[in-house]
């Protein structure tokens, strides 16, 4: 009977653990509304074995996301909470309703709840399986909306964590038909405010 019990209490107990230590994450990500730095992106396509790398600079804020690309053609999207616009080296933009993109809509809004600090967000919208390892943080979050999960698998994101910080290093996003992105990030700061420049582009277009 004793070990029934304490069987129960350490089930209770790692479960609060589980929710202070991911809510710390993301309660420490939120001092940091804003980050910037350098990403190298590797796609895998499943159907052909195939992957195809990039490379350049990120925006995170609170209004979205801002990709610059920079290898292998020069080109930029800006990922806000209502469209998705896309503009290539000649200029030509193509603007997109965020809802007919789950992919990056669920980024975007995953990004905005971590960087601030509101976990209950995320709960309510992913089944979130969470550790720490050698001050290494992971969070696998799966959709909880079917038609969701029907073209986003999963997002898998982590990073460094200390005491009072943590960081973000990488993004894996497994889409339903098996293929997969994988984002690293590297250089990052965290500037108070964003440029007059870094505002244009989340200006709606």
């Amino acid at each position: 009977m004793k070990k029934i019990v304490a069987f129960i209490f350490s089930v209770i107990f790692a479960s609060s653990l589980f929710a202070e230590t991911f809510d710390s994450v993301c309660e420490n990500l939120s001092k940091h509304p804003i980050m910037t730095g350098r990403f190298s992106q590797v796609k895998t396509i499943s159907s052909v074995n195939r992957q195809m790398k990039s490379n350049g600079t990120f925006i995170f804020s609170l209004d979205g996301i801002m990709w610059k690309t920079e290898k292998p053609f020069a080109s930029s999207m800006v990922v806000g909470m209502t469209s998705v616009v896309q503009t290539l080296a000649n200029g030509k933009q193509t603007v997109i309703d965020a809802s007919s993109n789950q992919i990056f809509t669920s980024i975007s809004t995953t990004l905005s709840a971590m960087f601030g600090g509101n976990a209950e967000t995320l709960r309510a919208n992913f089944d979130v399986d969470f550790d720490v390892k050698d001050n290494l943080w992971n969070a696998k979050l799966n959709p909880k909306n079917n038609d969701v999960a029907k073209i986003l698998k999963s997002l898998e994101i982590s990073g460094n964590i200390a005491a009072d910080s943590a960081d973000l290093n990488k993004i894996v996003m497994s889409e339903a038909n098996g293929d997969k992105i994988e984002y690293t990030f590297t250089e990052q700061k965290y500037p108070k405010e964003l440029t007059v420049d870094e505002k244009a582009y989340f200006t709606a277009k």
